[in-house]
């Protein structure tokens, strides 16, 4: 690594990840919503697992959002620019596969996470209609108790 365009490429990779979980920290710390409800809340490890990927994919893909706004406030040559974007992107490729994932394509990652909050979403319309059907159930027993009730009385 001797070249001036790989240490600027490896130094700036490392701020970004260092910035990255920094705010991972402090989204923990926040509560964000996505891992709260992967952490806490929601009882379905499907849906879990959804919070979970959806997080984790927004936060891999804001390294490469923090990568994209560092070329795009630094003013640098073209050349050099594209050489240290292919160091970056290798270095980058590696830091999400090791997250399991096989791709870090950014068009990859926006289907995937439109993919999880689709199906976030879609959970939260059963979940709230399965509650109103409940609450219809209980609101029913209720009125055909009181029935009962005024019965025997008579």
């Amino acid at each position: 690594m001797n070249s001036q365009r790989e240490i600027f490429a490896l130094v700036n990779f490392i701020e970004i990840t260092r910035e990255c979980r920094r705010q991972l920290v402090e989204d923990v710390l926040r509560g964000n919503p996505d891992l709260f409800r992967f952490l806490f809340e929601d009882k379905n490890k499907n849906v879990q697992s959804l919070y979970k990927q959806r997080y984790e994919l927004k936060w891999l893909e804001a390294h490469w959002l923090k990568c994209k706004e560092l070329f795009d406030n630094t003013d640098i040559p073209i050349a050099t620019r594209r050489e240290v974007l292919k160091i970056f992107l290798k270095w980058y490729q590696k830091f999400v596969e090791a997250w399991g994932y096989e791709s870090a394509d950014a068009f990859f990652f926006n289907a995937e996470i439109e993919s999880l909050e689709l199906l976030i979403d879609t959970n939260q319309r059963w979940t709230a209609m399965l509650n109103q059907l409940e609450m219809s159930f209980v609101r029913e027993t209720k009125l055909l108790d009181k029935q009962i009730e005024e019965v025997k009385k008579l």
